[in-house]
């Protein structure tokens, strides 16, 4: 069924259906503060991650199964739904969109007010130069099709719904820490607060690291053919964060010269729709092979 569930999510996707009551996160942020009032949670680092974590994904299994023998279609509706649910926040086109739109006019400050809202915590742009701002841009547009869809996608496939929403918890979970951290009274939120994000952060890598993997080996075939192949898994084993190996998958794909070559903000904006048009070829690649293995 999970197969056929990707499939429709994909194609609601693809025609924007919106998806914000949906995708709404009181319930997770409510449930994190309750989590943090208990004992184990205050006294272990990774106490908070695994309680808030795991009962939810836990109870939605538990759910699953016991709803195993309910008729098929109210099933599919279910697991649909949560599917969804664990997709990326925001309409990611519109937004890109945008972000192209304001670099075209010239606009730098309205492009860096999207380009913080398409990464998951909302983390500010650092930018003193054009060069390093088409790399930062270029970054955030790629890793928030991974976060967004292939991350999801792939770990669907590997155990389900469950194991997708998961993932986007995890995203949610990395993102609250962050943006507690910086709205902290003074800005000193304490060692612990800091425990936790380097946690939080490293529980995140680990489960990216697969589908990282898995993306840059796609993104090989269906940009430039065979491009990066023999770099790929010294990169994948890095060890760095998952949005700049990303990002060296992603300028292989697409012979990039450098970001010394953005000569101006219309470069820049261009550069970003070459990599939207890429993340869409990869999306259209992994339809296509889950429709081969639905039909098989």
């Amino acid at each position: 069924m999970i197969l056929l569930t990707i499939i429709l999510a994909l194609v609601l996707v693809h025609y924007r259906v919106p998806l914000t009551s949906l995708q709404s996160d009181n319930w997770f942020h409510t449930w994190l503060e309750k989590v943090s009032g208990w004992t184990v949670a205050t006294k272990f680092p990774a106490g908070r991650l695994l309680l808030a974590l795991a009962l939810p994904v836990v109870g939605l299994w538990l759910l699953l199964d016991l709803l195993a023998g309910i008729p098929f279609l109210l099933l599919l509706v279910i697991e649909l739904g949560v599917l969804l649910y664990s997709f990326g926040r925001g309409d990611l086109p519109a937004q890109l969109g945008t972000l192209q739109s304001d670099l075209q006019r010239g606009d730098s400050q309205a492009a860096f007010h999207v380009g913080e809202q398409l990464s998951a915590d909302k983390s500010r742009i650092v930018a003193f130069d054009l060069p390093s701002l088409a790399q930062e841009l270029r970054r955030r547009v790629a890793y928030a099709y991974f976060e967004h869809y292939l991350a999801v996608i792939f770990w669907g496939l590997v155990g389900g719904v469950a194991a997708a929403l998961l993932y986007r918890l995890s995203v949610l979970y990395r993102s609250a820490l962050v943006q507690s951290l910086a709205e902290s009274a003074e800005g000193e939120p304490g060692f612990s607060g800091y425990l936790q994000l380097r946690t939080a952060s490293g529980w995140l890598t680990f489960l990216e690291w697969l589908p990282l993997g898995l993306s840059g080996l796609v993104l090989s075939l269906v940009g430039q053919f065979g491009a990066g192949l023999s770099r790929l898994t010294p990169r994948w084993c890095s060890g760095r964060a998952s949005a700049q190996v990303l990002q060296d998958f992603v300028d292989d794909a697409l012979a990039y010269p450098g970001d010394s070559e953005a000569r101006s903000k219309a470069d820049i904006a261009a550069s970003c729709g070459n990599i939207a048009g890429l993340f869409k070829r990869v999306l259209v690649f992994w339809l296509c092979l889950l429709a081969v293995g639905l039909i098989l």
